[in-house]
């Protein structure tokens, strides 16, 4: 069975010969500096590519070293790494500006282009053209050739949601307070990003539409202990719109939709099921209400479970090999049956994670992959 078929069986609740393994999308990739250690380890001196907000592209010899079944084709042009941290701070093409402190690996929002925004401000602001035709043109020829000359399973990379989008642009605690307190202004942001997302969406679907088996889509909801907002909320503010983007989605292309929402979502699965959310990642087992076992029992029939396969809060990173390989074998062990999973560590393998823990992490998967 080639990587396209044992995925598109995992896809469609049925057990292919072995669970498929996934690496390298926008949000179940490696960091950066975990990377550069796995390749010092491995004596690799190819240099480091990376996507948006310089999460790694993983080169082919990695992929093909871990048996990873998938490949992605990414809506913006890779980077070389080198040239990406000569930046700080970064302003994206929305207008928010992004810093990396020194005591940090990662990049976080610290200007928000909408903090002081009325509704009237809304009308005069100068938004994004986030496709690239000329890039666009290019991918359109890379799908086509990698559908046709490999067996790999091909995925559209995610892009950012309504959401995180909107509070990217507000500032979290406003776009919060106005979800309740200045409704037609949260209203307004998110029917002005969802219109940007659809355009966004038909026209990356146009190239890469009839070649790829999943798009992925990112929009986080939940924290450690429970959901962001309430579920009540959601479902009047969020959710006509989540089901609105996923429909234009889905009418663009045959593929497989995944959703990507970190934390404790328990609440929100038979909503995401509801919208059309076909593939769950990334199975955040650490945060209240997300065991493996029991979300297997009782949505596994009704959604993919995408992730999940090991913890990178605390046992891939701070754990021993032993340590994680018994983590490998319990998640697999829970997800595994009747198919309905794919593998990948939770999110991204974080910075300072021993090279020795991500071999062990693979090696595990190759022992217990096989139905």
């Amino acid at each position: 069975m080639n990587s396209r078929e044992r995925v598109t069986r995992a896809l469609n609740h049925q057990e292919p010969d072995k669970v498929p393994v996934d690496l390298g999308g926008g949000d179940t990739t490696i960091e950066v500096e975990a990377y550069e250690d796995l390749k010092e380890y491995l004596g690799m001196e190819k240099e480091t590519r990376v996507s948006v907000r310089a999460h790694v592209v993983p080169d082919e010899e990695i992929l093909q070293k871990f048996e990873v079944d998938t490949r992605y084709l990414r809506p913006f042009p890779v980077q070389k790494w080198r040239d990406v941290k000569k930046k700080n701070p970064v302003v994206d093409a929305w207008g928010t500006k992004w810093y990396q402190p020194k005591s940090s690996h990662y990049f976080d929002p610290v200007e928000y282009p909408f903090a002081d925004f009325t509704l009237d401000d809304l009308k005069d602001y100068q938004y994004p053209e986030l496709w690239n035709k000329e890039y666009g043109r290019e991918l359109a020829k890379t799908a086509e050739r990698r559908y046709k000359e490999t067996d790999y399973f091909l995925i559209a990379d995610a892009v950012g949601g309504l959401f995180e989008q909107a509070w990217f642009l507000r500032g979290f605690e406003d776009f919060l307070v106005d979800l309740v307190l200045n409704k037609d202004f949260a209203s307004k942001v998110l029917d002005i990003i969802l219109a940007q997302r659809k355009d966004f969406f038909g026209k990356f679907l146009d190239v890469v539409g009839p070649y790829v088996g999943m798009v992925m889509v990112s929009d986080d909801l939940g924290g450690q202990e429970g959901p962001l907002i309430s579920p009540e909320l959601y479902r009047e503010m969020i959710k006509p719109r989540h089901k609105e983007l996923y429909s234009f989605i889905k009418s663009k292309t045959d593929a497989k939709l995944l959703l990507h929402s970190c934390g404790a979502i328990r609440e929100f699965i038979d909503d995401l099921i509801d919208e059309g959310v076909d593939v769950l990642n990334p199975i955040q087992v650490s945060a209240k209400g997300m065991d493996t076992k029991e979300l297997k029992r009782d949505f596994g029939e009704k959604i993919v479970f995408w992730g999940g396969g090991c913890d990178t809060q605390k046992v891939l990173p701070f754990g021993s090999p032993e340590g994680v390989h018994d983590e490998v074998k319990k998640r697999i062990s829970d997800l595994k049956p009747g198919g309905g999973f794919v593998f990948a560590q939770i999110h991204e393998i974080q910075p300072e994670t021993p090279p020795e823990n991500i071999l062990a992490m693979y090696e595990a998967v190759k022992e217990y992959r096989d139905y």
